[in-house]
C-alpha cells in the first residue's frame, strides 16, 4: 500500500509540474530545480516511452482520470512531433532553437498569453498555470514555466462562474495556446530512429492500445 501511494503521489507530482508540457503533451527531460517546476526543456524519446508506461499502470490501477489524460498527452505529442511517415520514433526534441534561447519556445509572458486568447480565457489560464508578471526564467523574468497551481474548482470559486465554464474556457485557452505556440521558432527535433529506442515506444505503445 505504502509503495502504490508513493507511485499515485509521484505521478501526480509531476502531471501538475513543470516537467510536464502542459501544451503539446510529454515531458521534458529533467528538473532544474528543487520543486520540480523549471525543467531542462529537451524531450527524449526514451523518458516519453516508459512514463507513458507508469501513466498507463497508474490509470490502470486508480482509474484517475489525470493518469488517462497524461498518457494521452504523451500519445499526442510523439504522434504530432516524434512519428516519423515512413514508420518509426524520433529520438528526441531539443530545448532550445538558439544559443540565445532558454525554453522561450515552451514558456509564456503575460502579454504572450493575453495576445493568443480572450480575456475570459487569459484570465482562467493565468490563474490555473500561475502565470504572472515574475516568471521563472532567469534570462527573462517575465517568462513563466506552465504548472497546475489551481484546480479549476478553485478557479471557479475565485470568478465565481461554474466549474464547467471553466474547464470549457481551459480546453479553448489550451487549443490556442498550441496554435500560437506553433508559430514560434521551434526546437530542433533528432530525427535519428534508434531500434532500442523505438523497441522502447513500440512495447509502451502496445500497452496504450
Amino acid at each position: 500500500r505504502g509503495a502504490a501511494e508513493a507511485a499515485r503521489t509521484t505521478l501526480d507530482g509531476m502531471a501538475a509540474g513543470g516537467m510536464y508540457d502542459h501544451v503539446g503533451g510529454g515531458f521534458h527531460r529533467y528538473s532544474v530545480d528543487e520543486r520540480w517546476l523549471v525543467p531542462h526543456f529537451e524531450k527524449m524519446s526514451y523518458d516519453n516511452s516508459e512514463l507513458l508506461k507508469n501513466y498507463l499502470h497508474g490509470y490502470q490501477v486508480s482509474g484517475k482520470p489525470l493518469f488517462r489524460e497524461i498518457a494521452e498527452g504523451i500519445i499526442g505529442w510523439v504522434n504530432d512531433v516524434l512519428s516519423d511517415p515512413r514508420g518509426g520514433f524520433y529520438a528526441s526534441q531539443d530545448a532550445d532553437f538558439s544559443l540565445e534561447d532558454d525554453g522561450d519556445y515552451f514558456t509564456w509572458t503575460p502579454d504572450e498569453l493575453r495576445a493568443a486568447l480572450s480575456p475570459e480565457e487569459a484570465r482562467v489560464a493565468e490563474l490555473y498555470y500561475d502565470v504572472g508578471a515574475q516568471g521563472e526564467m532567469h534570462h527573462n523574468p517575465a517568462k513563466n514555466v506552465l504548472w497546475i497551481a489551481q484546480e479549476p474548482a478553485e478557479i471557479a470559486a475565485a470568478l465565481s462562474i461554474g466549474e464547467a465554464d471553466v474547464r470549457l474556457l481551459l480546453a479553448r485557452a489550451k487549443g490556442k495556446m498550441l496554435a500560437a505556440r506553433k508559430l514560434r521558432p521551434t526546437p530542433y527535433v533528432d530525427t535519428t530512429l534508434y531500434v532500442a529506442w523505438n523497441a522502447m515506444f513500440a512495447s509502451a505503445y502496445l500497452e496504450a492500445y
